[in-house]
């Protein structure tokens, strides 16, 4: 998922979107991008849920991706949830990240730091994932899936 030297890349950039459908539409129909994966909810293997809500990734080309996940664009943040950076190493990466002033984001019980997850669709996906703010406020996804994003 990394740039052939290791690198991160762009993995996806989240849109919070109230009309899912609508968005679809217009990302697949005006600027002919495909919609590759849905799902319902994301869980860890024991099956503690950590996202319930409908989630769509639209590929854009290149390995890089728009998700929309349902929610109100107008609720404090603007349509833009969080950017995904996808990494070889989900936990050095975060290291990284908080010892250059990141922090972690806090949602509930979990503080964001690494964790192994199942993203509910169909086929489900095995992601290792963290979650850091950035210097700016923004949030920031370290992204590793555990095989090739599914067409559904």
């Amino acid at each position: 998922m990394s740039a052939t030297d290791g690198r991160p890349v762009l993995a996806h950039v989240a849109l919070l979107s109230p009309d899912i459908d609508r968005s679809l539409r217009f990302y697949r129909d005006g600027l002919g991008f495909t919609r590759t994966y849905g799902w319902r909810e994301t869980a860890t293997p024991e099956g503690e849920v950590v996202y319930r809500g409908r989630g769509v990734l639209v590929e854009l080309g290149g390995g890089s991706y728009l998700e929309f996940l349902l929610g109100d664009p107008g609720a404090g943040t603007g349509p833009v949830h969080h950017i995904a950076v996808a990494v070889d190493d989900v936990d050095a990466a975060y290291a990284r990240c908080l010892a250059a002033g990141g922090e972690p984001v806090v949602d509930g019980d979990w503080r964001g730091d690494p964790v192994s997850v199942h993203i509910k669709g169909d086929p489900r996906l095995p992601v290792r994932d963290a979650f850091v703010r950035g210097p700016s406020g923004e949030v920031v996804e370290l992204y590793r899936p555990g095989g090739p994003i599914p067409v559904s």
